[in-house]
């Protein structure tokens, strides 16, 4: 059977190779990438603390520390640039510090909500529902735009690649 044989340049392929190297044997570029896609996704981030602090408070005296303060202390972005699940995305973290509340900003989404002990008395118990979709419906128009600016991020990434090359 005959079989193609496809050499590149061999100045060409030197060139491209010490590019990449270059570009991939300094953890600088790592750092700048995920930084650019922290920025990207910033407005992503913004707006869903913005939902999460504008929601309506009982008022109700409690022991710890203000849920929803906590709750948007833990949205954040998250890059990774390796691995089975490499991406970047936004999420809110659990918060198990906030009175043994870990899964807030779960059920401040949900419209089943949570029931807890109303002012310290544990005979009196109610329903409490947050603002369901806070999070979800927060994102959902501004999807598009986040899912460009990062194609930007990498594509910016991609030319300063291949002008060294």
């Amino acid at each position: 059977m005959d079989a193609v044989v496809i050499e590149p340049d061999h100045r060409t392929f030197t060139r491209v190779a010490r590019a990449l190297e270059e570009e991939a044997s300094d953890t600088e570029w790592r750092t700048d990438l995920a930084g650019a896609l922290h920025a990207a996704l910033e407005p992503g981030v913004t707006a869903v603390r913005g939902a999460l602090m504008s929601m309506a408070t009982g008022g109700v005296e409690h022991a710890g520390e203000p849920l929803r303060q906590a709750v948007a202390a833990g949205v954040e972005s998250m890059v990774r640039l390796d691995g089975r699940r490499a991406g970047a995305r936004i999420r809110a973290r659990k918060t198990p510090d906030v009175r043994g509340f870990a899964s807030a900003p779960k059920r401040l989404n949900a419209r089943r909500g949570w029931r807890h002990p109303v002012g310290g008395n544990y005979d009196v118990w109610v329903t409490q529902v947050g603002r369901p979709g806070w999070f979800d419906d927060t994102l959902r128009p501004l999807r598009p735009r986040l899912r460009a600016a990062a194609a930007r991020v990498l594509d910016d990434r991609a030319r300063r690649i291949s002008r060294r090359s």
